[in-house]
């Protein structure tokens, strides 16, 4: 089992939330919950313990800060590098700033590069109403690894969701206190945000002069952003998410009054990116967007308000999905290593009883041998008894020098009239200097030699005057018969 992921969203007088489990390569849904504050309760602490009372625990939780009380803005700016943008976001958002820097909680994502330049999307809270949003959370058990955006994430979630299918959208997050307007161009890049503090209360009975002045206040602010932006992709789509995805009334009402397509963020697919999540409304959709930065694979970059003063404590979690595969990584080495200790075992004890029998077979010959060297020591005491034979006069291949001398001498005639000068005998040829009366002699004494039967193949290797022009010298050597056929 993977680690729980909650993602919690807190809106006017109701709290959303989405549950899923992290394995090793997916996210699962697990549940989505909603409750909703009663007239009797102050605020919205007792529905959030009912949420967590349903959901149970949790392992990493990430919250979003109500859209009305976080302002935005979209900056350009001059690097890439994340310490540098640390840095000067804070900075570059001082003029937008209704009150001191230092009075703000400033968060910012990157969703974007254009050569060297960095987009960023911005965003600034007052500190105390972070505060007072950690401190419901913590009420209820819960301390949030992110604080973030439920809208930008949506929007993230979305440019995924698209499945690589061009042409840029407006996303319209519609709850009961706000609305947020997203642009993401056909590259899946956020090119503009809006939060408006208005929103449709759909639970109210029948609709009142400030809903209606709600209604045309969205719809004006749709029309700003579409006409502000329409020439940089076309038109985009409008895709609707939060509570008015509940109303199909909402939806042809905005197809009428802006003469643009609308689509509900149930008809993309993005059952690849959060199993299970298909299936659920369409107003837990900004829940599955928080879900995206927790992702196992790729997760989403999301706006996370924890920073400085409000850091997150608590672990990370980032290990988490790796227990299993950790698990399983060191029960293989284990096996490795004990695999690798008994091949080491087996190999020493063959080795043990081939040295045993080595040693049983040259006991007789080499008692103080090593069996390592035994062949060594073998090849040289044959050697060097081969050599103390020849010195003793016998040859095992062809019996002794004498022997062979004696086959000579028989089988050259004894009237041939030879002066020999040396003759040189060794284990496998023979080879004879000497005189004689004419080259007649030395082809007679050549057949001798070849009839005698002792002998392989005969060659006179040099036949010719001597010095005093009466005699032939000749110089012949002939193969030993048993050692024809090593040469």
């Amino acid at each position: 089992m993977g680690q729980r992921i909650l993602a919690v969203e807190i809106g006017d007088g109701r709290v959303r939330a989405a549950l899923a489990d992290r394995s090793f390569k997916s996210l699962d849904l697990l549940g989505v919950y909603e409750e909703t504050q009663s007239a009797e309760e102050p605020n919205l602490g007792a529905a959030l313990t009912r949420l967590i009372a349903s959901a149970g625990t949790s392992d990493i939780v990430i919250s979003a800060l109500p859209a009305e009380f976080v302002a935005q803005r979209l900056l350009t700016l001059p690097f890439t590098d994340r310490r540098k943008l640390q840095q000067t976001v804070p900075f570059a958002l001082e003029e937008h700033l209704p009150f001191a820097v230092d009075d703000a909680a400033v968060a910012f994502a990157r969703v974007g590069r254009e050569d060297s330049n960095s987009l960023v999307i911005a965003a600034f809270a007052r500190k105390e109403e972070l505060r007072r949003h950690l401190d419901l959370l913590a009420h209820a058990g819960l301390d949030p690894k992110t604080v973030t955006l439920s809208s930008l994430a949506l929007a993230g979630f979305l440019a995924r969701a698209r499945n690589g299918k061009d042409g840029s959208h407006l996303v319209l997050e519609i709850d009961e206190a706000s609305t947020s307007l997203v642009l993401i161009d056909q590259n899946g890049t956020p090119r503009a945000m809006r939060t408006i503090g208005h929103g449709l209360n759909l639970r109210a009975p029948s609709p009142s002069g400030t809903e209606e002045a709600g209604a045309n206040a969205i719809l004006r602010a749709v029309r700003q952003t579409l006409l502000s932006h329409s020439s940089e992709d076309g038109a985009p789509d409008l895709v609707l998410a939060g509570s008015a995805t509940a109303a199909p009334a909402v939806r042809a009402e905005l197809a009428t009054a802006l003469e643009v397509p609308v689509r509900d963020l149930s008809e993309f697919d993005y059952s690849a990116l959060i199993q299970g999540a298909q299936g659920e409304p369409a107003k837990f959709a900004g829940c599955f967007a928080m879900l995206l930065g927790e992702a196992a694979d790729t997760p989403l970059e999301l706006l996370n308000f924890r920073q400085g003063e409000f850091a997150y404590r608590g672990s990370s979690g980032t290990l988490g999905p790796l227990r299993l595969t950790a698990a399983l990584g060191a029960g293989l080495v284990a096996v490795a290593l004990l695999h690798l200790v008994l091949s080491i075992a087996i190999s020493v004890r063959k080795l043990h009883l081939l040295n045993s029998e080595i040693a049983n077979v040259t006991a007789s010959a080499l008692p103080a041998s090593s069996p390592a060297t035994a062949r060594v020591d073998l090849q040289g005491k044959l050697t060097a008894m081969n050599k103390r034979l020849r010195l003793l006069g016998g040859n095992l291949g062809h019996g002794s020098p004498l022997d062979v001398l004696l086959q000579v001498s028989r089988a050259i005639p004894v009237n041939v009239p030879l002066q020999a000068a040396s003759l040189q005998i060794d284990d496998s040829s023979v080879k004879m200097d000497g005189k004689v009366d004419s080259f007649v002699t030395v082809d007679h004494i050549k057949g001798a030699l070849e009839r005698g039967g002792g002998f392989g193949p005969i060659q006179v290797e040099h036949a010719g005057a001597g010095a005093d022009n009466s005699k032939v010298e000749f110089r012949l050597s002939a193969q030993l018969k048993d050692a024809a056929g090593t040469f």
